[in-house]
């Protein structure tokens, strides 16, 4: 929880009055400019100008690729890699905004050499090769900014990998759509890898969408299947895992908090639907009741932010 937050936790738990809520406040300079403003705007710029300036380049690339020769292209990006890694190593200062430069060539030339070669593999072949590549330069920075892109390239191979496999049946499919994601952000949660917490939050935010999406398709079957079951039964499980005390997060607990709205009321508009048909009545039974499991689902995150805001406090 941050301070903020936490400040509101102490005023609801103590029934403070707006003099000493505003006491609080002061104390801990939320009305003030942060110290780090400066230094946190100046490194954000940097990743932004480093992811920026790397697709760029491998755009630029893209448009004059008839005026470049073969060799010409291959130089052109393995200097760029060199270079990048090159500076990373020797100026601390840019490791991060030059090794997100390196990890995006890295993409770029393994692009370029199979649609130069025509290798004929499949698209998630390059994504996993990109991923498996970068693994040491992302344990050697350990940074979120790594690690938050390199989880991006590695789900994306995972969920072309699922569409390449032929016969592959639905509950498999379900399946990869959201366990290795879930894998993926135990992994930055308890792996000592040097990752933090956004790399963990997009992990699980990849598996509430596939988690969505699974109840949904089974949801436009003719009935409530198995599947409908599963995936409600999962999302809660991660609810009450998210929940506890040492894992608690309330960025992941909010996005499966909407994710389990949205399939539970997915489920009776499916259930309404199939009784009775399209009216204005389900239609209104299905909006009153999204309203309040809505905000039950904001009072008990609420109700678990403030159990576990000691924690955050220290």
């Amino acid at each position: 929880m941050s301070l903020r937050l936490a400040i509101l936790a102490l005023t609801d738990k103590y029934q403070l009055s707006v003099q000493q809520h505003a006491a609080l406040r002061q104390l801990a300079a939320l009305d003030e400019t942060p110290p780090s403003l400066a230094q946190r705007l100046q490194h954000g710029l940097a990743v932004l100008g480093a992811a920026l300036g790397g697709l760029g380049i491998l755009f630029w690339i893209a448009a004059n690729w008839p005026s470049l020769s073969h060799a010409g292209r291959f130089a052109l990006l393995q200097a760029l890699l060199i270079l990048a890694l090159l500076g990373a190593w020797r100026r601390p200062v840019t490791r991060v905004p030059l090794s997100l430069v390196a990890f995006i060539t890295c993409g770029g030339l393994l692009a370029h050499f199979g649609q130069t070669y025509q290798t004929g593999a499949d698209p998630w072949e390059l994504f996993a090769v990109w991923a498996l590549l970068t693994v040491p330069l992302c344990l050697g920075v350990r940074h979120d900014v790594l690690w938050t892109a390199w989880a991006v390239v590695a789900l994306t191979a995972t969920w072309l990998a699922y569409r390449a496999v032929p016969g592959l049946g639905f509950f498999e499919a379900s399946l990869s759509s959201w366990v290795p994601a879930v894998a993926l952000a135990a992994l930055f949660r308890f792996a000592p890898v040097g990752a933090g917490l956004w790399p963990m939050r997009l992990s699980m935010i990849y598996a509430t969408a596939g988690l969505c999406w699974v109840a949904i398709y089974s949801l436009l079957g003719p009935q409530l299947g198995a599947m409908y079951m599963v995936t409600l039964t999962s999302i809660a499980a991660l609810i009450f895992v998210f929940s506890l005390r040492n894992m608690f997060d309330v960025f992941v607990v909010s996005a499966l908090g909407f994710g389990a709205n949205v399939v539970l009321m997915g489920g009776l508009a499916r259930t309404l639907i199939a009784g009775r048909g399209v009216s204005t009545a389900a239609i209104l039974l299905t909006g009153c009741v999204a309203a309040a499991l809505l905000a039950l689902t904001v009072k008990l995150i609420m109700e678990l932010a403030h159990t576990h805001q000691p924690e955050h406090i220290a």
